[in-house]
């Protein structure tokens, strides 16, 4: 899917979005959901756990109450920072409908990750990533594909690098999630955007698959349909999990000067 974001005719073609989610080929549902708030710039993943009765509706949830904050926003009449705000509390305030929702079923460890990104669609000089878990957004600048965001996950706060050597019982276990508490941490990045950059928002389904430099092949090749040819790899390398991609590329604002500026992230 394609969405070029728009402002009532005043700020034509800032981004192409293309987007695309997949149940993969080992698994009977899809518990992946995503969202894109276009006029917001505002884009979200989120890969819910709990089972069929639980990961489904625990991603939707987030998803969907983030797109009723902001449905009757004006983008002129609320400031980038007033957005962020109310994209954390947003996060949380589903956190704690998901954690309610848990109890009235009985379920144990429901929840969901979350990634999003939200662009200063004014001056198009920043972006900021929040996110729990273990669903990442990537960036695609000079032909070189730089991880943005850091794994709330115990394979990651083990500092093991090399997957190969990550204990089984550590495989995708995450330390963060949407819903298993009332309130929860989200972690936020701030990003220095440029003219070309592509930023990839995903769930695990896709980099537990395809490695960084079948990535960077597809993103330096810029296929007609690129969510699609994402996802399509990591169904051919197996398709283990349910797999969920957008691809923001930014078609305006300032050229690329030769360096990654990114801000440390902040909890």
């Amino acid at each position: 899917m394609e969405d070029t974001i728009t402002k009532e005719g005043l700020v034509p073609e800032k981004f192409r979005v293309f987007s695309r989610t997949d149940v993969g080929k080992r698994r009977k549902r899809n518990e992946d959901s995503l969202g894109i708030i276009a006029r917001h710039g505002i884009f979200v993943v989120a890969d819910g756990m709990g089972g069929v009765d639980g990961g489904d509706y625990s991603s939707r949830k987030v998803v969907e109450m983030i797109a009723a904050a902001f449905e009757h926003l004006d983008p002129a009449e609320v400031s980038y920072a007033e957005k962020l705000d109310l994209l954390e509390e947003t996060v949380n305030d589903a956190s704690a409908e998901i954690h309610k929702e848990a109890g009235v079923r009985g379920i144990c460890g429901m929840g969901t990750t979350v990634v999003l990104m939200c662009f200063d669609i004014l001056t198009l000089r920043e972006a900021c990533i929040m996110h729990v878990g273990d669903s990442r957004v990537y960036l695609f600048r000079n032909r070189d594909l730089h991880a943005l965001t850091t794994d709330h996950s115990m394979a990651a706060e083990s500092g093991l690098s090399d997957s190969a050597m990550i204990p089984i019982f550590m495989a995708g276990v995450i330390t963060r999630a949407v819903g298993v508490r009332d309130t929860v941490d989200v972690d936020r990045t701030p990003v220095s955007i440029r003219r070309g950059d592509k930023f990839v928002l995903c769930s695990d389904g896709l980099y537990n698959m395809v490695r960084r430099p079948q990535l960077c092949s597809i993103l330096q090749h810029d296929p007609i349909e690129p969510a699609t040819e994402l996802v399509n790899a990591a169904n051919d390398a197996g398709g283990f999990d349910n797999i969920t991609v957008i691809l923001v590329e930014l078609l305006q604002g300032e050229e690329f000067d030769s360096s990654l500026q990114m801000a440390e992230t902040k909890s």
